[in-house]
């Protein structure tokens, strides 16, 4: 009988260890209340958008045939000229393609003139004519297509210009579409910034506001030019284009700061939400399970402590007010000053 009560016993032991809940897991699956803020806009601080100065005229010349580059003259910081040859491709495959074109033309010519001839005769009946005739047709096109291939065997200047870029060097091979040279024009120069749709909403095309340019960020006055209808499908930000009569040097980063009216006004956080890795900078947001996620964001001037927020954030987002010891994917609830949120 002992043994037997040995057996019951140990199996009750394992049963009562089993219904005993894991102290590890359940901790891993707290959720802390942590000091969270909800981003908000600034009082009369304005909006302050990102950008670029780049030139007005502007082409990106690419091949649309693949070939090895033969000759490729001009450097960055070259001046070219309307019509300038610039870059040439092999053209063996290209000449070969032209001359079984001809060849083919020729062929369907002769075959033609002579079903004209039969037919006039009566010696064949009018399907092989309109047989004839659409085959003629069809090496019109071949031909007419190798003539336009032989005209991409070389990149010719679209106006008078810089180049700013070049990307190959002779012997290289050249695909279809990717640029090989980038030539800006002359003429003046635009400020291109994205800005959330909430701002785009309010800009109107003629109004002047200031644009700060360069490491420096040298004011100068600029008027809006345009407003994009249409948001980035990356970072859901509207293209804002603005002119100005300063001489500026393009790609050089630009800030544009509209005035605060209503949804101008910037987003800002506390210094403190902000976490910087590298070149990045990045805030914790609260997400709807109950989770911590890092959002990457941009950043304007940093006065005070508060910072203005220029992309990746929204009125009404929450956020974790202090970053440090703080981790991506956390289980947390935000602690608002006005009482803690479900």
């Amino acid at each position: 009988m002992k043994p037997m009560l040995f057996s019951l016993s140990a199996l009750v032991g394992a049963l009562g260890c089993a219904s005993r809940p894991d102290t590890s897991t359940v901790a891993s699956g707290t959720v802390k209340p942590v000091p969270a803020v909800q981003v908000d806009r600034g009082r009369g601080e304005g909006y302050r958008a990102a950008g670029t100065v780049r030139a007005v005229t502007r082409a990106d010349l690419a091949t649309r045939i693949m070939a090895r580059i033969e000759t490729l003259g001009p450097r960055v910081g070259d001046q070219v000229r309307k019509g300038q040859v610039l870059a040439t491709f092999e053209r063996g495959a290209v000449l070969a393609a032209g001359a079984q074109a001809r060849a083919g033309l020729e062929l369907a010519s002769i075959n033609l003139r002579r079903m004209e001839r039969l037919y006039a005769d009566s010696a064949v009946p009018v399907a092989q004519l309109e047989a004839a005739r659409a085959a003629y047709q069809q090496a019109q096109g071949h031909q007419s297509a190798a003539a336009a291939e032989l005209g991409y065997a070389s990149l010719v200047a679209p106006f008078d210009g810089v180049v700013t870029q070049r990307t190959a060097d002779p012997g290289d091979l050249a695909s279809p579409g990717q640029p090989i040279l980038v030539v800006e024009g002359k003429g003046p120069r635009e400020i291109v910034v994205g800005v959330p749709e909430t701002v785009a909403r309010s800009l109107r095309v003629g109004r002047t506001v200031v644009a700060r340019i360069g490491v420096d960020e040298t004011p100068v006055s600029a008027r809006i030019a345009a407003v994009v209808p249409s948001a980035d499908p990356v970072n859901r930000t509207v293209e804002v284009r603005l002119t100005t009569n300063a001489q500026l040097t393009a790609n050089v980063a630009a800030v544009v700061e509209f005035p605060a009216t209503g949804a101008l006004s910037e987003l800002r956080v506390p210094a403190t939400a902000v976490i910087e890795r590298g070149e990045l900078t990045g805030v914790y947001l609260f997400a709807s399970d109950s989770t911590v996620r890092l959002r990457w964001i941009r950043l304007g001037r940093r006065t005070g402590t508060d910072v203005p927020v220029v992309t990746g954030l929204v009125p009404g987002d929450v956020v974790v007010r202090v970053a440090a010891g703080v981790a991506d994917g956390d289980r947390a609830r935000p602690i608002l000053d006005d009482g803690p949120q479900p």
